[in-house]
């Protein structure tokens, strides 16, 4: 199960919001690599491809759900 670290809410928020950007522009770099026909370089195949979008998913889920911890913290203020 996943917990939250016990931080301020502004530093739990600074944060998350540094990986989302993270994790926008690494999306970004694969949607680049979708449009260029799966080939970043020469040579380079799309077999990773699933597993990466798949697993980046994932980290913006994790993401949406420490934002909605922080709310809880915040005492549910939007």
């Amino acid at each position: 199960m996943f917990k939250l670290k016990e931080t301020s809410w502004l530093e739990g928020f600074s944060e998350t919001q540094q990986d989302i950007m993270e994790d926008a522009f690494l999306l970004e770099a694969l949607a680049w690599y979708a449009v260029n026909n799966g080939n970043f370089m020469r040579g380079e195949r799309g077999e990773y491809f699933p597993l990466v979008f798949k697993r980046l998913c994932d980290y913006l889920s994790q993401h949406a759900l420490e934002l909605h911890h922080l709310r809880e913290r915040m005492g549910g203020q939007p």
